[in-house]
C-alpha cells in the first residue's frame, strides 16, 4: 500500500505514450479518455500521498514529471499536428514551454548555487496548469466529438496565456524574494 502513489505515477507515465498513439490514429475519444485517466491518477496519488502519509522523495521528483510530460506531448502534439480539426496555437504552446523551462531552471540554479532546497509551486501555478488541462482536454474533445466547443476554447487560449505568464512572473518574483533573503543570512557583518 505504501507504493500505491508511486505506482499511479508510473501509470500517468505509461500513459504518455499511449495517449500520443491515439492521437497520432485520429483515436480521439480514446486519447481523451486516457487523459482522463491520467488526470484521475494525479488526483488519487496526491490524496493517497497525503491522506495516509505515504509521501516520498520519489513520488515529489516523479509526479510533477508525470504531469508536464503529458501536457508538453499533448501540447506539442496538438499544435504541430497537421492532420488536426482544431489545434492548439503555437503562441500559446510556445508560452507554456517557456514558462516551464524558466521555472525549472530557475529552480536548478538555485539549488545548485545557494542551495534553496524548496520551491513549492504557487496558486497561481496551480491555476495555470489546471487551466491548460483544460484547454488540451477540450481541444482533444473538439477533435474527438465536440467541435461546438471550438470558440468557446478561443477565450481559454487567452485566459490561459494571460495565466501562464501571470505564474510564470510570480515564480520569477518568487525566486528573486528568496535569493535577497539568502544573501541577507549569508551577509558578513562588517565590524
Amino acid at each position: 500500500m505504501r507504493h500505491l502513489p508511486n505506482i499511479l505515477t508510473f501509470a500517468r507515465f505509461l500513459l504518455v505514450p499511449c495517449f500520443l498513439l491515439a492521437s497520432m490514429r485520429h483515436w480521439y475519444t480514446a486519447a481523451l479518455v486516457l487523459f482522463v485517466t491520467a488526470a484521475v491518477t494525479d488526483i488519487f496519488d496526491g490524496l493517497i500521498a497525503r491522506r495516509m502519509n505515504l509521501r516520498s522523495r520519489l513520488g515529489a521528483l516523479l509526479d510533477p514529471a508525470a504531469d508536464k510530460t503529458l501536457m508538453v506531448c499533448g501540447f506539442l502534439y496538438f499544435t504541430l499536428a497537421r492532420d488536426l480539426r482544431f489545434s492548439i496555437p503555437g503562441w500559446l504552446t510556445f508560452t507554456v514551454l517557456i514558462r516551464d523551462f524558466l521555472i525549472v531552471f530557475t529552480a536548478y540554479l538555485m539549488y545548485t548555487r545557494v542551495r534553496i532546497t524548496r520551491f513549492p509551486p504557487s496558486i497561481a501555478g496551480k491555476a495555470s496548469t489546471l487551466l491548460q488541462a483544460i484547454v488540451l482536454a477540450i481541444v482533444v474533445a473538439v477533435n474527438a466529438f465536440l467541435p461546438g466547443l471550438a470558440r468557446a476554447v478561443e477565450v481559454l487560449f487567452r485566459v490561459s496565456l494571460v495565466i501562464t505568464l501571470y505564474s510564470g512572473w510570480g515564480y520569477l518574483r518568487r525566486a528573486t524574494l528568496l535569493l535577497r533573503e539568502q544573501q541577507n543570512e549569508n551577509a558578513v557583518p562588517q565590524a
